[in-house]
């Protein structure tokens, strides 16, 4: 049922096999077996990719609850034996070095980092995989709890030949008539952030290297958290550009609105105290 979750959320049997770390035809044969053991197709196979049927979408919904309770009693079960096992905590790449900053500054309690890729990091939270997510910007917090833990300064990515591209800092007001590049797939809360309310749409990208490409192409102008960019080498021709009046992106530690643990929240705690 943890497969079937997967393929729900990240839209295909290819993407969920490489969430999972494990093969496409691996995960082609699991599912196969939980449709024969339920009885009913829960996946139509197309030319393009997997949608779940209507019976799949049922099992997904109530397999996404007993997941987490099963996660839930496994993590309390192995709290009360002799050797706890890590908190597991996941990020990102752009807030990797951060994560090992607070596990580094709390040595109290055994952390696991965890390298989580932006499409999955929450689905692999709400499943159990992971006990905590630390993530920046805005998300989906439908069965999550979050507790702030920093801020990152929000930069403009413009062309070279944009008319903003040899100043050091701009007003956001300035740039509202160039369209703004989004993430493909984004929810709701991370389109609006990531847009910062843009009156025009730019491409979707789905990754940072096509999102420098089209800056780069004058397709539109992107805002990203700076630690996100940085350390990557700009081509020429592409500007990075402070902005007065853009949001910054928010740090948090999120977890399940279920969990009960006390260990995460004396390390959430600890960040947040960190933080202030």
């Amino acid at each position: 049922m943890r497969y079937l979750v997967a393929v729900a959320d990240t839209g295909g049997i290819t993407h969920a096999a490489a969430s999972l770390g494990m093969t496409q035809p691996a995960l082609t044969r699991a599912i196969a077996g939980l449709e024969r053991s339920v009885g009913v197709a829960l996946v139509d196979r197309l030319p393009r990719g997997a949608v779940l049927t209507a019976a799949g979408e049922i099992l997904a919904d109530r397999a996404r609850v007993i997941n987490q309770q099963v996660s839930a009693a496994v993590r309390q079960t192995r709290e009360t034996g002799a050797r706890r096992p890590a908190l597991r905590v996941s990020a990102r790449a752009c807030d990797y070095e951060l994560l090992g900053d607070l596990i580094a500054a709390h040595p109290g309690e055994r952390v696991e980092p965890v390298m989580a890729h932006w499409r999955t990091q929450l689905a692999s939270l709400r499943s159990g995989a992971a006990d905590l997510a630390l993530t920046s910007g805005e998300f989906d917090e439908t069965g999550l709890d979050s507790a702030l833990v920093g801020t990152q300064e929000r930069v403009a990515v413009l062309p070279g030949h944009h008319r903003f591209a040899g100043r050091d800092s701009v007003d956001r007001a300035d740039l509202l008539a160039d369209p703004v590049l989004g993430w493909a797939g984004s929810t709701a809360p991370e389109r609006a952030y990531w847009l910062d309310g843009a009156p025009l749409a730019g491409p979707e990208v789905e990754d940072l290297l096509q999102l420098i490409v089209h800056v780069r192409a004058g397709d539109g102008i992107a805002f990203v958290p700076l630690p996100m960019i940085e350390e990557i080498p700009l081509p020429r021709g592409v500007r990075l550009v402070h902005v007065d009046g853009l949001a910054p992106a928010r740090v948090r530690l999120a977890w399940t609105a279920e969990q009960t643990s006390t260990r995460i929240a004396r390390f959430v705690a600890a960040c947040e105290m960190s933080a202030a």
